[in-house]
């Protein structure tokens, strides 16, 4: 009798165990539909994101119309910097611009994420990458977010390696690139933050920002032509052509005007339509980003430059 009722009761866990795993397995799959069919739908940003990366695969190195293709990627620097629009009647008709913005992306972010572009399809005549000095020395990542919608999964040792990642980040980033889910959470929490407190923004500019010194001009320049030349040899091997987008800044010592002579001496472009505190404090949002008004001037310089990269045969 006690045999039977063992027996019994193994039956009725293993099949409890069974039901919760396809529980777990059906919410799991529920998250994912979710992320990827609904959160474009809800995030206006996510919806921009999403769209520009359309419009990136899109590309090929000239358009139906005969003009040069130009793809201007960057960060939030760029959302609240350039004004697409404008940008895009400047150009026209000799360029054709498109834009791709990706918030609190940095040197890692893009230049896996040209990898990924260039190897889905994407063939751009000219790339143009908006980083400022700092972002491009730097060796952090947009985290879970990069390793869904910017990195290739062959890519991931050469990430570990690049930025340093612990074990347990190097797993994260592995299960991140493959579940739009793990990759979009943070995106997901940050959504619903500002939809419960739309004035969370407004809130987080009064909050004091430590940010570190600067490295020597030594350091900046030695690691950023490092980064330069194998940014300019990923666009070189794929027909574009590289340019480095610097944007308007406050600080006075961002080592750019250092970087750009050496830069130039190497025969790698780079572009700076506002030198280091030339433009007007009024033009800034948060002493980071750009106002409308600064964005306007600053497109509009940007685009006066940016003609001038003639196509070449």
């Amino acid at each position: 009798m006690h045999s039977s009722i063992s027996v019994s009761s193994e039956g009725n866990t293993a099949q409890a165990l069974k039901v919760l795993l396809a529980a777990l397995l059906l919410y799991c799959c529920l998250l994912e539909v979710v992320t990827q069919a609904g959160f474009p739908r809800l995030s206006r940003i996510q919806r921009r994101i999403a769209s520009g990366k359309l419009d990136a695969l899109a590309l090929q190195a000239t358009s139906a119309e005969g003009a040069k293709t130009l793809l201007l990627v960057g960060n939030s620097l760029v959302v609240h910097g350039v004004d697409t629009e404008m940008l895009r009647k400047e150009m026209a008709p000799r360029f054709q611009s498109t834009v791709f913005a990706i918030e609190n992306t940095q040197y890692l972010d893009w230049y896996f994420g040209l990898r990924r572009l260039f190897a889905e399809g994407s063939h751009p005549g000219v790339v143009v990458l908006c980083l400022s000095t700092r972002q491009l020395i730097s060796k952090g990542t947009d985290g879970e977010y990069f390793a869904y919608y910017l990195m290739q999964g062959r890519d991931l040792l050469s990430v570990r390696k690049e930025a340093k990642l612990d074990i347990t980040t190097t797993s994260n980033f592995f299960f991140a690139n493959h579940s739009a889910w793990l990759g979009s959470r943070v995106s997901v929490r940050n959504w619903l933050l500002g939809e419960l407190m739309p004035n969370v923004e407004q809130l987080t500019a009064y909050l004091p920002q430590q940010v570190s010194a600067m490295p020597s001009v030594d350091v900046v320049v030695a690691e950023g032509m490092r980064r330069l030349q194998t940014l300019q040899a990923l666009c070189t091997g794929q027909g574009a052509r590289f340019v480095l987008l610097i944007p308007p800044s406050m600080r006075p010592s961002d080592r750019s005007d250092e970087l750009q002579a050496a830069a130039e001496s190497a025969g790698i472009r780079v572009v700076i339509p506002y030198r280091a505190a030339e433009m007007p404090a009024s033009y800034f949002e948060d002493g980071f980003h750009l106002n409308s008004q600064g964005a306007v001037a600053f497109t509009e310089k940007l685009g006066l430059a940016l003609l001038q990269e003639e196509p070449r045969n």
